[in-house]
């Protein structure tokens, strides 16, 4: 059923509502679970969420610092005065606004000042950026897509600065204000897409759009959402957040945004359920007995510990730490290894890593197939390397062939119990201003199975497979996939 939303157009759809209010019961869950978690168990959530959520942001604009660098940055030099690194000073301003939000989101109202006065937080400690923080934009900035010889070419026109984009972002603003009856996370979906198409600054609008949605969404009751990282989910699905984007805008005025409202809500779930996952474990580690506590700390310490050993050290009655190790594996708190004599114990499973591993696809050869025996099994690709079967000079000269053929990568995973995801990556949108050559390594390489998502015991065997293709005809390149595999060793 269609209906009107804002200036757009919405299918209110059984399965979108479906959607929504299987993420809104999650709201009257949270008290209790945040009561039950404890003040020390979210903050390390908390923590960890926050790298994440900075790195990712800042990355998907371009930065190239790790989680592992934006932790020590945020952590440990933030008292730094003066940032010279313009990643560095980036991370620095998304962080402090986002600590701002966390801090104060019931305080901060949806105006015009506010949003300002985030803009100006967010590129405080920006050198370039000095001279239109928390302004309107004064020139245009329709988004470009740069090909490697740095032609541009328009992905989608925004609003023009000056009058236009004032008018657009008070209407925005009024709307959000009086609409009291679209329900809450399709209305926090809606503002986040308007003020994308606006682009009312002049940088840092990727950035902005994200941290709004984190301040609306905690405004609006969902307070878990600043224990898990929004922004991280955008990351991996940059190439999708990206096409849904410009599928609808590519219908404006009068746009129907179903798509992007299915795309929001989708990657809500997702995170949600990565929440459930990691209170799980946190729950699991929080029952332990203080003798378990201090068998896994040994054990932790010293992986491959056999019972003797660990018997001997923390002197504890051999027969009562051969028990609790019984208890402890059958609990999956510990992984044993061996058998007899030679029974050991660690906190993870030992695997063997197999680097670099390049595997090549061609239009006679299309598939490659694996099987994970067991969720100690895993594969990281990082790296694709396309190899033109054709003459070139210039790099834009295969850029435009990809392009053109629509040229994608289909990532697949099937379980033993019948379970399927499939994700498909447009090989375009692997290009960036800093490839000049057909080799792109990934920020974020596509870890397989954590991707689709954590498959239970019992869904083991995992067949996953890997298709190179084209939507318009035979693909006119070689794929080379590098990966790494990590493989059970008792497998």
């Amino acid at each position: 059923m269609g209906m009107p939303l804002y200036t757009f157009s919405l299918d209110v759809s059984f399965e979108l509502m479906s959607h929504s209010s299987s993420i809104d019961r999650f709201v009257g869950e949270w008290a209790s679970i945040s009561r039950r978690e404890g003040v020390q168990t979210l903050k390390q959530l908390k923590s960890i969420a926050t790298v994440e959520s900075t790195g990712a942001s800042t990355r998907i604009e371009g930065s190239r610092l790790t989680n592992d660098e934006v932790k020590v940055l945020i952590f440990e030099k933030l008292k730094i005065e003066k940032l010279e690194d313009r990643d560095e000073q980036e991370v620095k301003g998304y962080f402090h606004t986002l600590d701002i939000i966390s801090d104060a989101y019931n305080d901060i109202e949806i105006n015009e000042t506010s949003l300002k006065s985030l803009h100006n937080e967010l590129l405080r400690f920006s050198d370039k950026d000095q001279w239109h923080k928390g302004n309107y934009k004064q020139h245009t900035n329709s988004v470009e897509a740069t090909s490697p010889d740095g032609s541009k070419v328009t992905v989608f026109t925004t609003t023009s600065p000056g009058v236009e984009t004032e008018d657009a972002m008070r209407a925005l603003i009024e709307w959000y204000r009086s609409d009291k009856e679209t329900p809450l996370l399709i209305k926090t979906a809606a503002f986040v897409y308007e003020f994308l198409t606006i682009h009312p600054f002049q940088d840092g609008n990727g950035r902005m759009s994200r941290l709004l949605g984190t301040l609306l969404l905690l405004k609006n009751g969902y307070e878990w959402i600043q224990y898990v990282s929004f922004e991280h989910e955008i990351e991996q699905r940059k190439s999708e957040y990206y096409k849904v984007l410009m599928e609808c805008q590519h219908g404006r005025p009068g746009e129907d945004i179903t798509p992007w409202v299915h795309f929001f809500l989708d990657c809500m779930t997702n995170i949600l359920e990565k929440l459930k996952r990691k209170l799980d474990v946190q729950k699991r580690e929080a029952q332990m007995s203080p003798r378990e506590k201090m068998i896994f700390a040994f054990i932790d310490n010293h992986p491959g510990a056999s019972s003797g050993v660990v018997s001997q050290k923390l002197n504890i009655p051999l027969p009562t730490v051969k028990r609790i190790l019984t208890e402890m594996v059958t609990a999956r708190f510990l992984l044993k290894h061996g058998a007899g004599a030679g029974t050991n114990y660690t906190t993870e499973r030992v695997s063997k890593l197999k680097s670099d591993v390049a595997q090549t696809l061609t239009r006679e050869n299309p598939v490659k197939e694996f099987v994970l025996k067991n969720r100690y099994e895993q594969i990281s690709i990082k790296k694709i390397v396309l190899t033109p079967e054709f003459e070139w000079q210039r790099p834009n000269d295969w850029f435009h062939v990809l392009i053109q053929q629509a040229a994608e990568l289909k990532v697949s995973c099937f379980s033993s119990k019948g379970r399927t995801m499939t994700l498909n990556y447009s090989l375009p949108a692997f290009v960036t201003p800093y490839h000049y050559q057909p080799v792109f390594t990934l920020n974020n390489p596509i870890q397989i199975p954590d991707l689709f998502w954590d498959p239970n015991d019992n869904e083991f065997p995992l067949r996953v497979e890997l298709k190179i293709g084209s939507n318009h005809g035979d693909l006119k390149f070689g794929v080379i996939l590098v990966y790494d595999a990590f493989l059970d060793t008792e497998g």
